[in-house]
């Protein structure tokens, strides 16, 4: 079973069950089906600590059971991710929460992600360098801020959103190496008012 480009989420619940380092790789390792010992030896740790992680995830909806194996006399449960992505519906602005509470939960599944991914691709380009395999970083990382008029940012926006359509589908895995590609624009609150 092929998982969902994206998956939007209505219920807050889910994006803090995103929300934490080791079920962001989880989910990482999950975009083909791998059974919890499979993850685990990715990860480097012992099965019996990702246990609580593969509950939670599969009670909220993100992963779910694609098969089970017969391994010796134990049955092996193997697991994929519902969706490539999770993004929030506009449903769940509309529900008890605190604005707040909302965006620190939704921008924290985005950044965490984020920085999750860019720290371990940082550490292996890091060893790379050391043993001297590469030289260069293979990708970019970056921050930076502009000045726009509503216009311009619509625009950009929209150019963006093409790019990505264009070049980043995840359906065609080709022979190249997975890129991770991750952006928030937004206007900057309270930055702009400063004339």
């Amino acid at each position: 079973m092929e998982p969902l480009e994206y998956m939007e989420v209505e219920d807050i619940e889910v994006f803090e069950v995103l929300n934490n380092t080791t079920r962001f790789r989880i989910v990482r390792y999950l975009e083909k089906p791998r059974s919890i010992r499979e993850v685990a030896e990715l990860l480097h740790v012992p099965p019996t600590r990702l246990y609580y992680h593969f509950n939670l995830l599969e009670e909220a909806g993100i992963i779910s059971v694609v098969e089970t194996r017969k391994v010796g006399a134990m049955l092996q449960k193997v697991y994929q991710t519902v969706a490539r992505g999770f993004r929030p519906s506009p449903k769940i602005a509309q529900g008890d929460h605190e604005p707040n509470e909302l965006a620190k939960i939704t921008a924290g599944v985005v950044l965490d992600g984020a920085r999750v991914d860019a720290e371990e691709s940082l550490t292996d380009h890091f060893a790379r360098v050391r043993a001297g395999e590469e030289r260069k970083l293979p990708g970019s990382i970056g921050r930076s801020l502009a000045f726009m008029t509503e216009d311009q940012a619509e625009a950009f926006s929209e150019k963006l959103r093409k790019l990505i359509e264009e070049e980043f589908d995840s359906h065609d895995q080709g022979d190249g190496r997975p890129f991770g590609f991750t952006f928030v624009f937004f206007p900057l609150a309270g930055a702009g008012d400063a004339g």
